[in-house]
């Protein structure tokens, strides 16, 4: 007896179990399943290259998201304009400070914004500001408890540095209540208030201004009713009652080198431009020195961070792009291998890092630095390292980078950032653009009725040679725009002529800042196209794979149906030829 080959059976689309050469014994379904199989290696090869894009697109936004740090690691390093410095780390301050007297962290604290100017001054703090306070009369009653049998009913008027507010006092009120309606109302006043429990049956109630200062002293007024009066805090209907005064809310006073200086506040933020000064103690008599100096360390820790994301954008494409210089292959996670995307911005990075700063000039017993290996950052030696992933990096001499930022910070800082000096205390560099040149602009400013008519420019390159002459500027109001991008703000009276001569120089970090924020430009970056061609290709090549899938479905079905036709066929030759034997058994057996 024959064995069934379980193999053979399958479901046909009409939900039947049917048996794949029954009478041909051809496995038909496994033959189709391959004939469909070979048909579609098309479509298998597109998968793999659809895998293999796959991981090429990993790596590239891995690379972006790198790109990125790197970018941001120089927004301090470039130069960006602003009116506070804030966007120069090294313009960053830092403050020291001492005294003769108290530790001079108990008595005042400063903070310095870049805008500030490196020196030292001396504080004597005769008075800190204080808010105005007084009390009431101890009542002979709970805080909780019907005042109005002392007090009576009626209104009074509150006033501080704020406004005024009308005060009601019904019958049945407690100090609670008269407190809570104050405060109800002490963004309109600048004054609230609080009720002090003496004992279980003493009370009094406290006012204080909200804000310091003479100029936020509270006064009272009885309206209707002896309210106050009667409360011990005014003497009459306006005349607050000396005896109960806590504090008279005086103004802060210090002298400032010598100079007297009065302020509402503890707080002095218009004092001296970029610091901000918070008195917490007066000890007249004491000198505290505050003494503003650059802050190098944040510029040190911007340029070390600069090169360790240099570094990590070098490493990772090192690491995508390694081939075996023996054996000629490339290792398992070179997915970017033959790139030629990531060839071209490893070749601008690595030119970049060796570039000069386009523009610095020589000053008289100053070094200028204009590469950055001037200042301790130099290439890997090639072949140094065992590391294959350490090649092409850079290599910081930390000793070298400190001497340059104490001995020469100003042309550290020149060697990264674009600069524009002008000759005209008026003229002021406000913007520019990576379209902008290192040279020197000279402006021919027509003005006159306090207005600015027009601006004309001549540019000549780092070595004098004229690059253009004559070029109208684009002017809006004070602010003067040339072709390239170049923006400049004229500061002076505007009623006569004027002319300026602006020097520019570009650094490295402005350079690495350009080149970074075209490679990712959301719609034109080297990163984002390559990225955008892989993902266009994916999306084609799912569409091609789809398109084959239908067309091989459809054929699957026709040679199904060819198959199946076959064996019904068969099974019908068989069963005829199964008649006609008996018939022919039959025969033999009647003769």
């Amino acid at each position: 007896m024959s064995s069934l080959n379980l193999n053979n059976i399958y479901v046909g689309e009409n939900g039947r179990v049917q048996l794949s050469g029954g009478s041909s014994n051809i496995d038909f379904v496994d033959t189709v399943d391959q004939m469909i199989a070979a048909r579609r290696i098309p479509a298998d090869s597109l998968e793999k290259r659809i895998e293999e894009n796959d991981e090429k697109l990993v790596a590239l936004k891995e690379l972006q998201t790198l790109f990125g740090t790197l970018k941001d690691s120089v927004a301090n390093l470039y130069g960006a304009t602003s009116f506070d410095n804030s966007k120069n780390i090294f313009e960053a301050k830092q403050i020291f400070a001492s005294s003769n007297g108290t530790d001079a962290g108990s008595l005042i604290g400063v903070v310095a914004s870049n805008a500030a100017e490196t020196g030292s001054y001396t504080f004597e703090i005769d008075q800190v500001a204080s808010k105005h306070k007084l009390s009431s009369n101890t009542q002979a009653v709970a805080s909780g408890a019907d005042v109005t049998g002392l007090t009576g009913t009626g209104e009074f008027t509150v006033t501080g540095g704020v406004g005024s507010s009308s005060i009601t006092v019904n019958a049945g009120d407690t100090l609670e209540d008269i407190r809570n309606k104050i405060n109800n109302v002490k963004e309109s006043t600048g004054v609230q208030a609080s009720v002090v429990k003496v004992s279980d049956t003493e009370s009094t109630i406290i006012f204080t201004s909200t804000e310091e200062g003479v100029d936020n002293r509270m006064s009272f007024s009885d309206d209707t009713g002896s309210i106050l009066q009667n409360l011990g805090v005014l003497t009459d209907a306006t005349t607050i009652n000396a005896g109960n005064v806590i504090d008279n809310g005086n103004d802060a006073m210090i002298q400032l080198d010598g100079i007297s200086v009065t302020r509402g506040s503890n707080e002095f933020s218009d004092l001296i431009e970029g610091l901000t000064i918070n008195l917490y103690d007066a000890e007249p008599g004491t000198e505290v020195t505050i003494g503003i100096e650059q802050d190098l360390n944040q510029a040190k820790t911007a340029i070390l961070d600069f090169v360790d994301a240099y570094n990590a954008v070098q490493s990772f494409i090192n690491e995508k792009t390694y081939v075996d210089p023996t054996t000629g292959e490339s290792s398992e996670d070179a997915t970017l291998v033959g790139n030629t995307s990531v060839k071209s911005i490893e070749s601008a990075l690595q030119q970049l890092a060796g570039s000069f700063a386009a523009g610095v000039t020589d000053q008289v017993d100053q070094d200028d630095y204009t590469v950055l290996a001037e200042i301790g950052i130099e290439f890997a030696e090639f072949g140094a390292s065992s590391d294959p992933s350490l090649e092409k990096t850079l290599q910081l001499d930390e000793t070298a980078l400190n001497e340059a930022l104490l001995n020469n910070p100003r042309e550290v800082m020149e060697l990264f950032l674009f600069r524009g000096k002008s000759d005209n205390s008026d003229v002021t560099m406000t913007n520019f653009s990576s379209q902008t040149s290192a040279g020197e602009y000279v402006f021919n400013i027509d003005a006159s009725a306090g207005v600015i008519n027009s601006v004309t420019y001549d540019i000549f390159d780092t070595d004098g040679n004229v690059v253009e002459t004559g070029v109208n500027a684009t002017v809006n109001g004070n602010s003067i725009t040339t072709e390239d991008g170049l923006r400049v703000f004229y500061s002076g009276d505007g009623n006569a002529a004027d002319t300026a001569t602006l020097n520019t120089s570009i650094g490295i970090g402005a350079q690495f800042h350009f080149q970074l924020e075209s490679m990712l430009d959301s719609e034109n970056g080297t990163l984002t196209q390559a990225i955008s061609e892989l993902e266009t290709k994916n999306t084609s090549y799912e569409e091609k794979i789809d398109q084959l899938d239908e067309r091989l479905e459809r054929q699957r079905e026709v040679l199904m149906d060819k198959f199946i036709a076959m064996e019904t066929a068969l099974a019908k030759m068989k069963n005829i030829q199964s008649s006609l034997d008996e018939l022919m058994a039959a025969g033999k057996e009647s003769s």
